[in-house]
């Protein structure tokens, strides 16, 4: 790819379009020639594969497409297959389904639900079952690898609670991810004395959406302001009906439904646990706290596609279900 780069970078005829590309990018609209700009960690690779699969030319192609059409080296047509083969590309949010070590990756696309196998060596030794990368998968032969820059990671357990907002994005690139993980960090900076005032005594609150004091259901962010926001449970409701398209009625039931059976699992795994110890309750606050942990890492192992599934299903199937999901009692 740095070949592609290359020609661009250094052909006058582009010097234009490079220029509108890095306003575009970095969002820096009066941006000339010289100025400075101050780039982060890894904003450099980000910027060059947008730029390569992402970036439109005045022509309306991409560079990779662009490049392949012009054949500036005049390469041959065997050479020239592999820029075509990439142009068949797709970033997203991937979720890890399965990891063979040395092998691939079978990743699904939260936003498409399309499953895929991907041919990869380095990163199945990091790789996780169950966690979130944010990568580019594209075609190279006869099969599909990683084709983008460093992968945005995030495990399963500690998934960002706005990254459906990412997902839902129109246009996903390394632009608009960059941007998101810009935004969200901002979030965790932001000055929270507002919300001293706003989150008060008992679980309640003044919710920012109604104005009125009632139990606190969540917390959340402007995305005008990036200001904290505190929302009441009626308010958050209507939101999440609002969202999914369903009645208020439906959305209380979906979500007390999440509660029921994450906490069916843990009840039946601390049953598990007393028996096997042979007692009735912990002995000790911090032993219960050790035990809660790990039934916790168990359930968040899980897909989200499983632990989903676990919502329509009765709590009597559940229970054999759940009889068989293990969870690492050892050294305790």
């Amino acid at each position: 790819m740095s070949k592609i780069l290359d020609y661009y970078f250094d052909n006058p005829e582009f010097k234009e379009e490079f220029l509108r590309a890095t306003r575009k990018f970095f969002n820096r609209s009066r941006l000339g020639p010289g100025d400075n700009l101050k780039l982060e960690e890894g904003d450099e690779e980000k910027f060059n594969e947008w730029l390569l699969f992402d970036f439109r030319l005045k022509n309306k192609k991409t560079l990779l497409k662009d490049f392949y059409q012009r054949n500036p080296y005049n390469l041959s047509s065997f050479q020239l297959e592999s820029y075509k083969d990439l142009q068949d590309n797709e970033y997203g949010v991937f979720e890890v389904l399965e990891v063979k070590i040395g092998e691939g990756l079978r990743l699904k696309n939260l936003k498409t639900e399309k499953a895929y196998w991907v041919k990869e060596y380095k990163g199945t030794f990091q790789a996780e079952e169950g966690e979130l990368l944010i990568n580019r998968v594209g075609k190279v032969g006869n099969h599909l690898e990683l084709v983008g820059s460093n992968s945005y990671k995030l495990s399963e357990g500690s998934k960002h609670p706005l990254l459906g907002y990412l997902i839902a994005q129109p246009k996903l690139n390394p632009k608009t991810a960059r941007e998101f993980f810009q935004w969200t960090e901002k979030i965790r900076n932001a000055n929270r004395d507002s919300l001293k005032e706003k989150i008060l005594d008992g679980g309640r609150c003044i919710c920012d959406i109604c104005g009125r004091k009632a139990k606190m259901a969540a917390m959340d962010y402007s995305k005008k302001t990036g200001d904290p926001i505190v929302i009441c449970y009626n308010c958050n409701l209507r939101i999440r009906a609002h969202q999914d398209g369903i009645s208020i009625k439906e959305a209380e039931r979906r979500r007390k439904r999440i509660f029921e059976v994450s906490y069916l699992f843990q009840d039946i795994k601390m049953k598990r646990y007393f028996n096997i110890k042979g007692k009735r309750k912990f002995d000790s606050i911090e032993e219960a706290n050790k035990i809660l942990e790990r039934i916790v890492d168990a359930w968040n192992n899980l897909s989200i596609k499983q632990r989903t599934d676990f919502e329509i299903i009765e709590n009597k199937k559940l229970r054999k279900i759940y009889k068989n999901i293990p969870v690492d009692f050892s050294n305790l």
